[in-house]
């Protein structure tokens, strides 16, 4: 018998046979599993410097908003707050003053000074969140009856500014939201403030909706967006003739 057909030698190259095709297997698994590992890689940087492109078209925008809020702010405390006081004045000095008249100037006073306040609160940096929230509930108390709690957990108020102007728009967005669509008659507001979180959350007790069918509108997107500028959490939960609450979630650093 030839030696190439002893079993002992057929043996053996077949093991040498497998033990090649193991290692090609081998060889083939970790160039598919690296050439994989670097597609991956390369979508996550994409998607990555998409998502950061995002994120700075959105900063870059809500600025530029809160900016030209600031300039018509100003326009109409300095501008035309001061003509109208102006005018005003010129009729109570004159000999044939018109009550009628002083009294529509002086409403006209007051909203022009509450829509600047609205567009750019004053001395932001230096009131706290909770009396910002208190600010902007107290004018609607006229039309809807408003309960409200705070639960402060925090023994300092280290929110910046840009999150304090973002939270009031959030907030504003949301009751004019409910004031147009909801036909609420009462409002409830939750604040919870703590070292770890900012959980807010409020409730109309109006005709609600079917959140199946609910279309985004412009209210909408602008919380929404203001939400995701913060980095923070956004739920919204609705049912027919059972009311509407939106709950936000601000996670500390």
């Amino acid at each position: 018998m030839e030696e190439w057909q002893n079993a002992e030698t057929i043996t053996t190259w077949i093991v040498i046979a497998v033990v090649f095709l193991l290692l090609l297997l081998g060889f083939i698994v970790l160039l598919v599993k690296t050439i994989f590992k670097k597609i991956v890689k390369t979508k996550l940087a994409e998607a990555k410097a998409k998502l950061e492109h995002q994120q700075s078209l959105l900063d870059t925008t809500i600025k530029t908003q809160e900016k030209e809020r600031k300039r018509i702010a100003a326009d109409l405390h300095d501008d035309l707050i001061g003509k109208l006081t102006v005018i005003k004045l010129q009729q109570e000095v004159s000999n044939t003053p018109n009550t009628e008249s002083i009294q529509l100037i002086n409403e006209s006073i007051k909203t022009a000074r509450r829509i600047s306040h609205d567009l750019s609160p004053p001395l932001l940096e230096f009131t706290l969140l909770p009396d910002l929230i208190k600010d902007i509930l107290d004018p609607w108390k006229t039309k809807f009856n408003i309960i409200s709690f705070f639960d402060i957990r925090k023994e300092d108020d280290s929110y910046s500014s840009e999150f304090k102007i973002q939270f009031i728009r959030i907030l504003q967005e949301v009751i004019i939201n409910i004031d147009k669509h909801a036909k609420a008659s009462e409002i409830s507001v939750h604040f919870r403030q703590s070292n770890k979180s900012t959980i807010f959350i409020i409730k109309d007790n109006g005709i609600g909706f079917n959140d199946d069918n609910q279309k985004k509108g412009l209210g909408l997107k602008n919380i929404e967006t203001r939400v995701l500028h913060l980095k923070g959490n956004y739920r919204m939960q609705s049912q027919i003739n059972n009311g509407t609450s939106s709950i936000f979630l601000f996670k500390h650093q």
